[in-house]
């Protein structure tokens, strides 16, 4: 499995838990009970090392989209976009990656499963993001 596709399942567990109401452990063990999902060692420690992470820091990242949007709050908007966010704004600031990798990943997945819109208004949050963080 690829970091792309290690990053596209994380995204199918995170809109799962959006949809559904269930926590990120319980997608995490659907997910590996699923067959088709091929994993090596590498990616099953990437995957867990980003459940774990994302758990433990989901309020804070969780405030800051919130902070990053403008006229928008997270309830409002999509699953999409709210799984995408959440992945990349964890990224941004607890995994020790160039942010140009983080935007260009989530916005490229934003393309596959999201509308028209969807990687622009990505890309715009990001960018608040990062510049939040500077």
């Amino acid at each position: 499995m690829t970091r792309r596709e290690a990053r596209e399942e994380l995204f199918k567990w995170i809109f799962q838990t959006e949809i559904q109401g269930n926590s990120v452990e319980e997608a995490f063990e659907h997910s590996f009970l699923r067959e088709e999902i091929e994993k090596d060692e590498v990616s099953k420690v990437f995957l867990e090392r980003y459940r774990k992470g994302m758990v433990e820091h989901q309020e804070e990242v969780a405030e800051k989209i919130e902070a990053a949007m403008t006229d928008w709050d997270l309830p409002r908007i999509g699953y999409v976009e709210k799984s995408l966010l959440k992945i990349a704004v964890y990224e941004i600031y607890f995994e020790d990656l160039p942010v140009e990798i983080i935007v260009n990943e989530a916005v490229e997945i934003a393309k596959i499963y999201g509308d028209v819109k969807t990687h622009e208004f990505i890309n715009g949050v990001l960018a608040k993001v990062i510049k939040m963080k500077k």
